[in-house]
């Protein structure tokens, strides 16, 4: 008897994941989450407040095209103090094994102008991903 619902539960777990597939950028089916990955900077004066900038840019090093941010992510209009870099929507502007990303602002109070790097992948991956840097840009 136990074996026979062994046997069950694993036919029924099969045609779970089965279910789950998707296929992904490069036609092969894989099993993603449903979950909705975005990448996020958040911006800081020297103080630590949080900071609305000016003049943000987001380039792909490898393919020298500005980020283009779906307006219809969920977060592309962010929270204050922060903006989207990357979203799940955009996977395809980046390669699967991640791609340096420049992400250049302005203090609009004291005009200064920063510049961080990012890795971050896309591709044939389940969601964006940022592979190296810091989420955080502070101003001095």
């Amino acid at each position: 008897m136990l074996k026979k619902l062994l046997v069950v539960l694993l036919v029924a777990c099969s045609f779970g994941c089965h279910k789950n597939q998707q296929q992904s950028a490069c036609g092969t089916g894989q099993v993603c989450t449903t979950i909705y990955a975005s990448v996020i900077i958040i911006f800081h004066d020297k103080d630590g407040q949080l900071l609305s900038v000016n003049d943000f840019s987001a380039i792909n090093q490898r393919t020298h095209l500005a980020l283009d941010i779906k307006s219809n992510s969920p977060y592309a209009t962010g929270i204050y103090g922060s903006r989207t870099v990357a979203s799940d929507d955009m996977r395809d502007q980046f390669s699967t094994e991640g791609d340096d990303i420049l992400i250049t602002a302005t203090n609009p109070a004291t005009k200064q102008t920063k510049s961080i790097v990012l890795k971050i992948s896309g591709g044939c991956n389940c969601h964006v991903e940022n592979l190296s840097g810091v989420y955080t840009l502070t101003f001095d």
